[in-house]
């Protein structure tokens, strides 16, 4: 009997326990929903979008919101003003020169390379920089070539200053004063699109008061190097549409340069449709590149020799050619400023009964008409 009353009482100090574990359950289970509710309340008041009430009627629906919008504004791109400084000859921010291997390259004169690489329809140019020094252009332009690709400036590779080229205004002048139709490049070391945007910004700065008849092309090289290290494929192409389209949108014809091993490994070259390429491949005795895609400009050594220019200098040819010359781009405001000047001299002149040999100082007014080009089939 005494037995059986022990084990009454176990029975029931167990039963107390388990109820005292139960309650401990509960009030833990009604914790953690009451911190779910209050976590939930706040996520709502800090995320609710603005209260509508519907009233319906027999004809119609009436929406009611007055609560103030909480969607914000896309960020606008500021565009900082232009400062031009000038590089200097012996920039170590310039990092061109050490990207161009030119040990493949065939050493060529004017002469033999114009017969080994130039066809009917095609024209024969070169690209210069600071590198290529003093340029005697009225000997280049005797010597046969009828196009200058000219370096119109860069973004240093480590501190990212966008400086000008320190011979391009001399380089394109003395082009131009020769018979030499001129096309531009700049070397980039953008890391985002905003800083392509600003390197194309900063070209059209630069050439805008003179013409410009060949291709406006963007130089990347530095894929793996200095500021531009890690990037990306997608990245890249994203910085170079940025840059092109920008040229394109002012009125100039936009050009991607690369090599091949860059055009398959490190560029999204099915993004660039529509848009010309200047291929850098170094072949020797005429020999075609082993690059399937397309590309209208060849770079074909960077051991050309042209009078005129003391050294080495990189030939190309053009599967196309410009019959005449564009007038610059010049700034609407200063066009505004030459037709104002051109109609008071003309107006002066009409009164004064005097003057009969004076010189007239009105300017031609620039045409909007692209240049039209004879262009052959894709080189591939």
């Amino acid at each position: 009997m005494k037995h059986i009353k022990q084990k009454a009482i176990n029975i029931r100090k167990k039963i107390f326990r388990n109820k005292l574990q139960l309650l401990l359950l509960v009030l833990m289970f009604a914790l953690t929903l009451n911190l779910v509710c209050v976590s939930y309340i706040m996520y709502v008041k800090k995320h609710r979008k603005p209260l509508m009430i519907y009233e319906t009627t027999a004809s119609f629906l009436t929406i009611y919101n007055n609560a103030p919008t909480t969607e914000e504004e896309p960020a606008v791109e500021e565009e900082k003003p232009i400062v031009i400084k000038k590089g200097k000859m012996n920039d170590k921010e310039d990092g061109q020169k050490k990207n161009r291997n030119a040990g493949n390259a065939q050493e060529l004169n004017i002469y033999d390379a114009l017969a080994l690489y130039e066809t009917p329809g095609s024209s024969a140019g070169i690209d210069v920089s600071k590198h290529q020094g003093k340029i005697d252009w009225r000997a280049v332009a005797n010597s046969g070539i009828e196009f200058a690709m000219i370096r119109c400036g860069y973004r240093g590779n480590t501190y990212g200053s966008i400086v000008m080229d320190p011979m391009f205004e001399e380089n394109i002048q003395g082009a131009l004063k020769n018979g030499i139709k001129v096309g531009i490049y700049f070397y980039s070391t953008a890391i985002n699109e905003a800083e392509a945007r600003e390197e194309a910004r900063y070209t059209i700065e630069y050439i805008k008061k003179y013409p410009i008849t060949y291709p406006v092309a963007y130089d990347f090289e530095d894929f793996d190097d200095y500021r531009c290290a890690g990037l990306g494929k997608n990245a890249v192409t994203n910085n170079a549409l940025a840059f092109l389209n920008y040229i394109k949108s002012a009125g100039y014809t936009p050009m991607i340069y690369s090599n091949p091993t860059d055009f398959y490994s490190n560029w999204e070259t099915s993004r660039f449709s529509g848009i010309k390429s200047w291929l850098a491949h170094y072949t020797s005795n005429g020999q075609k590149s082993y690059y399937k895609g397309p590309y209208q400009m060849w770079q074909y050594t960077s051991k050309g020799y042209v009078p005129g220019i003391s050294g080495p200098v990189d030939m190309n040819t053009a599967f196309f050619r410009y019959s005449k010359e564009p007038p610059a781009k010049a700034p609407e405001e200063q066009k505004k400023e030459e037709t104002s000047s051109t109609q008071n001299q003309n107006t002066t002149e009409e009164k004064s009964s005097s003057s009969s040999s004076s010189e007239s100082s009105s300017t031609d007014t620039p045409s909007s008409t692209e240049p039209k080009s004879s262009e052959e089939n894709t080189q591939s």
